[in-house]
């Protein structure tokens, strides 16, 4: 990862304010503990990391780290432009 996202929330960016499924949960919880390292040293609260984790999740299904964080970088363009 070469640069780092800003610690903004979802919906300051257009992303998708989902609830994963169910089942999903877990998942974003896991996604969020194992990028919560890297992304609170971007200056994230856990909030907005398990906020993050759970549009992402709902959004894309799955992920690792790396898909994580380049889909935030993404949502955060957006704004950018």
């Amino acid at each position: 990862m070469t640069t780092w996202p800003l610690p903004r929330h979802p919906c300051e960016t257009g992303a998708h304010d989902q609830i994963p499924d169910l089942g999903q949960l877990e998942g974003a919880h896991l996604l969020a503990n194992e990028a919560r390292p890297f992304l609170s040293g971007c200056g994230f609260s856990n909030r907005q990391i398990l906020e993050w984790a759970l549009c992402y999740i709902a959004e894309e299904g799955s992920g690792d780290v790396d898909s994580f964080v380049a889909w935030i970088h993404d949502c955060e363009a957006t704004i950018a432009n």
